[in-house]
């Protein structure tokens, strides 16, 4: 029979667990309030779809137009429609699910995490995640970041465990099958958590392996195969516009070198971290490694502080907390503790998010809401217009635009990405009622990107006469010039 002290000692471990963990998710709120005024431009477009959708246009960009998917992530379009119809703001319901999925994020960590690394490891990756400055930002910034880092670790963490079991096949790859539509690279995860997970045992004939590989791989495999169904079958074409845009188009490590450099404490501990793992928490490298990979030539576009590479932030967590708990000789107190100390110089970048946070709300968001209410109060309803940045302008302005970059134009799956010269030969031809070109400066146009220069400097542009300049009572580097046809 049990004594009355050892009944009494599992209590109190459980519930200093949940404090723990409680105390973690205040502390990942808590960053989310201070960063709470950033919403990132590209949410707008995501919320655009939505808000179409919605309303009864279809899968467009502009209402009346085309069938168009510029967006990346449709479960969350389709989760703002949803929000939509019920009278929510689209962008709202973006940040919510941005702020709740990383909560859920926290509590996966905390109910999977002993199973398979250990408590102690897992009460250092519950701080580590949880303050990290860069993942609140993204938390409350109305893209799929959250959401994506959420179905990762769900999917991997249940197969971190010794011995998995069937119903951890299943948790897996029900959570892994999310991803497809969170992101375009989802599949390619799942598939590749799948084969390492199970591949080995497999070969062996082994029965369990192969029935958990069915389930791991087979889940988001049909998952792809309904998307790519759908997909067909509204657009016609197999991917959506951001791979073409992105792919190849950007320098080899840009985007692979910013997150080294931000996240170096962090990253460090985790190569020590996988140097000590055994087993099967080596999956634990497996998505980071395809984010690695695949970030080689993607263009860093909407990017800061790493936001590409963010879905695989947890799993840079755990292993750096396996280094710790390992150092610690598993014990929790000191594993902890160390953890904290992790977590302290993750959050030396914190003022640093914070003023880019404020600095964005400040600037280029109050910078494009001016833009769209001109736009929507001083032309008429069937103006069209040609603008960058178009996410947060199109969104407010109830006007018909077209993206310079092509990202949300149906014509990039015929041609791909063109060059500056032809894309301004298109724009012009098109003979838009107005030019929505980005400047650094408000009092004279200097282009922010190579295809507003071009706008610009094209003798073209002698048919447009500026008509207004929208910029922040402030000052930044950032205006938007509008320019009215005037024949």
């Amino acid at each position: 029979m049990a004594t009355p002290a050892t009944t009494r000692r599992p209590v109190r471990t459980v519930t200093a667990e949940r404090v723990w963990t409680a105390t973690c998710a205040a502390g990942f709120a808590a960053l989310c309030a201070l960063l709470h005024r950033f919403v990132t431009d590209d949410a707008y477009i995501t919320a655009r779809y939505a808000e179409n959708l919605a309303a009864g246009a279809g899968f467009t960009f502009n209402p009346g137009g085309p069938r168009v998917e510029g967006y990346s992530n449709p479960l969350l379009v389709s989760v703002e429609a949803f929000g939509a119809l019920l009278g929510l703001p689209a962008i709202g319901v973006a940040r919510a699910a941005g702020v709740a999925s990383g909560l859920a994020l926290l509590a996966v960590i905390h109910t999977t995490g002993p199973a398979a690394l250990g408590r102690a490891a897992t009460r250092a990756a519950l701080v580590i995640v949880a303050l990290s400055p860069p993942l609140a930002l993204w938390a409350v910034g109305g893209l799929e970041t959250l959401p994506a880092a959420l179905a990762i670790t769900a999917g991997v963490l249940p197969l971190c465990r010794r011995s998995p079991r069937r119903r951890d096949a299943l948790l897996a790859g029900t959570a892994l099958a999310v991803l497809p539509w969170l992101r375009p690279e989802g599949l390619a995860v799942a598939l590749a958590v799948a084969v390492a997970a199970e591949a080995p045992g497999a070969l062996r004939r082994r029965r369990p392996a192969l029935e958990r590989l069915a389930l791991v791989a087979g889940l988001p495999l049909l998952s792809q195969g309904a998307l790519e169904a759908l997909r067909f079958g509204i657009y016609g074409h197999a991917l959506p516009n951001s791979v073409l845009y992105k792919q190849g188009t950007g320098a080899t490590f840009d985007v692979l070198w910013t997150f080294a450099v931000q996240a170096a404490p962090v990253l460090v501990a985790a190569l020590v971290g996988l140097a000590v793992a055994r087993g099967r928490r080596r999956l634990l490298a497996v998505p980071p490694l395809v984010y690695a990979i695949g970030s080689i030539g993607t263009l860093d576009s909407v990017n800061m502080f790493s936001r590409f590479l963010l879905p695989v932030w947890p799993q840079c967590a755990l292993l750096a907390a396996l280094a710790l708990a390992a150092a610690a000789r598993g014990r929790r107190a000191q594993a902890t503790a160390s953890a904290v100390v992790l977590a302290a110089a993750g959050l030396l970048l914190l003022p640093r998010v914070a003023e880019y946070a404020g600095a964005y709300a400040g600037c280029k968001q109050t910078v494009r809401a001016r833009a769209a209410d001109w736009l929507r109060t001083q032309t008429p309803p069937s103006a069209v217009y040609t603008i960058s940045d178009a996410g947060l302008v199109p969104a407010r302005a109830q006007r018909t635009a077209l993206d310079q970059l092509m990202l949300n134009e149906p014509a990039i799956q015929r041609t791909g990405p063109l060059s500056v010269p032809r894309r301004v030969d298109q724009l012009y031809a098109a003979r838009p009622d107005l030019l929505v070109l980005a400047s650094r400066s408000p009092t004279r146009f200097e282009g922010r990107y190579w295809i507003d220069s071009a706008m610009h400097a094209d003798p073209r542009r002698a048919d447009y006469g500026l008509a207004q300049v929208a910029a922040s009572d402030g000052g930044c580097s950032y205006s938007l010039f509008i320019y009215r046809r005037s024949s």
